[in-house]
């Protein structure tokens, strides 16, 4: 019965929002003032050479480190892994997906460390003024990953690393079904040799965005979340195999998709505020904090882990899109471990993958998404 309600209702997805195929291939591009930008095909891709970078740069080093926090994808294990950078796992901070300062301090000590990655988490900006002063009269280099988030608007560009990047890929805030960019400070001394130019016919590239849109519609959407064999929402971890340059229908419409989601606004995030404020069920400490930005999803990050649990599992039966991102800390998803190094216990990244979970915050949601999860929440709390 409750399938038969979910195939008339419909699920919502966890993210990703309909992509414009209108193309303006005269207008391809984006600048970051103090910053050359390299065009590639994902934000892995553009982690890997970013990391690829460093390393050349570096010099004698004999087996470089990059800080990567306990709590994140492991797609940035597999751009260290590409790039020939052993990873350096640290823990976040309790109740914050930001490093744990005093543990990334005693990590930047090892004096084969080459980089930081600095993770915008979900919308959530890094404490990056503070990492800046940790790694003063280093070589450290910082990266900002901003696979998460994108610039509203030109007043948000205020950044700090040397190396920034973004990413275009499904469900991403600037979604074009594909593609990457880094910003870097200095010019690469190594993309001519690794990017390969090669790159998927436009033609193909339509097909798969016109079935993304398509499939996007809640009632489309339904079948395929609730179809146990596709496994959709779990995390993996993949192996990098190489860098191409960006698309040419990616650059095509580039421009339009920009316009769109600039001109999008975040009302959902602020009912979300209002919503779980009143339940007193959100800990995330930085919800409030200066370092937040537009959200791709709303993180709430619930007092315990049986909370996290209850309202996963009725969120998800009244298909309202609730997602545990990566269910786990980052040596706790098969294969990363034998992979990475790791300092401390990492049990407040532990801690973290088992009380957060994330909503929706796309074109799709509507008040009365909200007044079903303002339902399960006074029905529990």
């Amino acid at each position: 019965m409750e399938t038969l309600r979910a195939l008339i209702r419909g699920d919502l997805s966890p993210a990703g929002n309909k992509i414009s195929l209108q193309q303006q291939p005269q207008v391809f591009g984006y600048d970051i003032q103090g910053y050359q930008s390299t065009w590639v095909d994902s934000g892995t891709s553009a982690l890997a050479l970013a990391l690829s970078d460093v390393k050349a740069k570096a010099g004698n080093v004999a087996h470089p480190k990059v800080i990567v926090p306990g709590y994140c994808c492991p797609d940035l294990i597999s751009a260290a892994v590409y790039a020939g950078v052993q990873p350096l796992v640290v823990d976040i901070s309790v109740d914050d997906a930001g490093y744990d300062l005093d543990a990334l301090e005693s990590a930047i000590n090892d004096k084969s460390v080459i980089a930081i990655v600095a993770i915008n988490f979900l919308g959530v900006k890094e404490r990056l003024t503070e990492i800046k002063k940790l790694t003063v009269n280093t070589r450290i280099k910082i990266i900002e990953d901003n696979a998460q988030w994108f610039p509203a608007s030109k007043s948000e560009h205020r950044f700090l690393g040397d190396y920034l990047l973004f990413s275009f890929g499904r469900g991403k805030p600037l979604s074009l079904l594909g593609g990457g960019v880094l910003f870097a400070k200095e010019t690469l001394v190594v993309a001519d040799k690794i990017i390969n130019q090669l790159t998927p016919t436009s033609i193909i590239q339509t097909l798969k965005v016109n079935a993304y849109n398509l499939l996007l519609h809640p009632h489309l959407y339904c079948y395929l979340n609730r179809a146990p064999f596709l496994h959709l929402g779990e995390t993996h971890y993949h192996q990098h195999q190489e860098i191409s340059a960006i698309g040419e229908l990616q650059k095509d419409i580039f421009a339009a998709n920009l316009v769109r989601y600039e001109q999008r606004g975040d009302s959902c995030s602020v009912e979300f505020d209002k919503l779980f404020s009143r339940h007193n069920v959100q800990s995330l400490d930085s919800i409030n904090s200066e370092r937040r930005t537009r959200f791709l999803r709303y993180p709430l990050l619930c007092n315990t882990s049986s909370q996290r649990d209850e309202l996963l599992r009725e969120f998800n039966e009244q298909g309202l899109g609730a997602s545990p991102l990566y269910q786990h800390s980052l040596v706790e998803i098969p294969r990363v471990s034998d992979l990475v190094e790791v300092v401390g216990d990492l049990e407040n990244s532990r801690q973290f993958a088992r009380r957060l979970l994330t909503l929706p915050t796309h074109e799709k949601v509507v008040s009365s998404h909200l007044f079903r999860i303002e339902k399960v929440l006074n029905s529990y709390y």
